[in-house]
């Protein structure tokens, strides 16, 4: 099984990235956006959900997540900068699915 590792550290390169139908592009909107990636410490992180809390390059952020070959997947985020929370939403994740195609 493999175990959860937390970040803590300063947001950078943030990406929200919005999939439409097989059409996927960048987005300012968190909340059209379906992945989202960006760096800590130098470490590239994912997540793939929706519902994403406004995220800005220089916060302060608390993260969760599975290591993985690229970085970490995201299973949850805490920003100490704003106080806003993520976590991850399996259901939704599977609904909005690169492989399903919605």
């Amino acid at each position: 099984m493999v175990k959860n590792e937390t970040l803590r550290g300063v947001v950078a390169n943030v990406q929200y990235i919005a999939k439409t139908g097989r059409q996927v592009s960048y987005t300012d909107d968190p909340k059209k956006a379906t992945t989202l990636t960006f760096e800590v410490d130098g470490r590239f992180l994912s997540a793939m959900s929706d519902g994403f809390p406004a995220l800005s390059e220089g916060d302060e952020v608390e993260v969760t997540g599975v290591p993985s070959r690229a970085g970490m997947e995201v299973v949850q985020l805490q920003n100490h900068t704003t106080g806003a929370e993520w976590q991850f939403n399996p259901r939704a994740a599977a609904k909005r699915s690169f492989f399903r195609g919605g």
